[in-house]
C-alpha cells in the first residue's frame, strides 16, 4: 500500500472512531425502528437513512429526512385510501394490468398529490387515519420542524432560548470585555450553527420515534396486520 492508501485509511479510522461516540449515544433508542422494517418500500429507505444519520450523529439530516418521510406519508395514505374505493370490473382491469394500476390512483394523485403539509394533515384526520390528539401534535410538528428546518425559520428553531455572551470592543489599542449578558439565540448569527447541531441531537430521535410509529399504525389501517405482526399470530 501507498502513502496516500495509508493516509486515506488513517483519516477513515478517526472518522469512524468520531462517530462511535454518537452510536454510542443514540443507537439504543432507535435499535427497534433500524431493526424492523415497515414493509412498506415507499418508506423503507428514507427510515434506514435517518436511523444512519441519528446513529452517526447527522441529526441535522436526520430531522429535515423526518420532515419528507412525514409528507411522503400523508400523501401517500391519502392516495392509497382513496384508490382502495376505487371500483374496476374484472373486465376491465385484464390484459392492462399498469393502466389499471394508473387509473386506480389518478384521482388520488390529483386530490392529493400537490397539498401542503397544513391541508394533508387536516386530510388524514377527516380520512380518521389519524386521532385528534395525533392531529394536534402533527400540527406541532408542522411548526416545530419542518418551519425550522425545512425554511431557516431561526424564530421557531431557537425560539426564546438563550445563550451567555461577551463582547469584545477595541480601546485605546487595548482589548475591552463588555460585561456579558445573556442574549436570544435566534438573534445572533455567530453561534447558531453550534447552537442548532446541539438542539438537533436532542429533538431528532424523538421527531423521528414518533413519526416511525405513525407509519406502523397507518399501515395497519391500509393493509391490514404487518406481515411480522401476522406471523406472531400463527404461533
Amino acid at each position: 500500500m501507498g502513502d496516500d492508501d495509508d493516509i486515506r485509511n488513517d483519516e477513515v479510522n478517526e472518522i469512524i472512531q468520531l462517530r462511535a461516540e454518537y452510536i454510542q449515544r443514540h443507537y439504543p433508542s432507535i435499535r427497534d425502528s433500524y431493526r424492523n422494517s415497515y414493509d412498506w418500500p415507499q418508506f423503507d429507505p428514507l427510515r434506514h437513512e435517518i436511523c444512519l444519520s441519528i446513529m452517526f450523529g447527522m441529526c441535522q439530516a436526520a430531522i429535515t429526512l423526518t420532515n419528507h418521510l412525514l409528507e411522503s406519508l400523508l400523501k401517500y395514505a391519502l392516495i392509497i385510501k382513496k384508490g382502495n374505493e376505487f371500483q374496476q370490473t374484472e373486465d376491465a382491469i385484464k390484459g392492462r394490468g399498469i393502466t389499471s394500476f394508473e387509473e386506480k390512483y389518478a384521482d388520488g394523485i390529483r386530490l392529493y398529490g400537490g397539498v401542503n403539509l397544513y391541508d394533508s394533515i387536516n386530510h388524514v384526520r377527516q380520512e380518521h387515519l389519524i386521532s385528534d390528539e395525533q392531529h394536534q401534535q402533527l400540527h406541532e410538528y408542522r411548526d416545530i420542524f419542518r418551519n425550522a428546518y425545512g425554511h431557516a425559520d431561526k424564530k421557531k428553531t431557537f425560539g426564546k432560548s438563550t445563550m451567555p455572551v461577551t463582547g469584545m470592543r477595541l480601546e485605546d489599542d487595548k482589548v475591552v470585555k463588555d460585561e456579558s449578558k445573556n442574549a436570544e439565540i435566534a438573534s445572533l448569527l455567530i453561534g447558531q450553527g453550534l447552537a442548532q447541531a446541539q438542539i438537533a441531537h436532542d429533538i431528532a430521535p424523538p421527531y423521528f420515534l414518533y413519526i416511525d410509529s405513525l407509519v406502523r399504525e397507518i399501515y395497519t389501517k391500509l393493509f391490514g396486520p404487518h406481515p411480522d405482526q401476522a406471523r406472531e399470530g400463527e404461533q
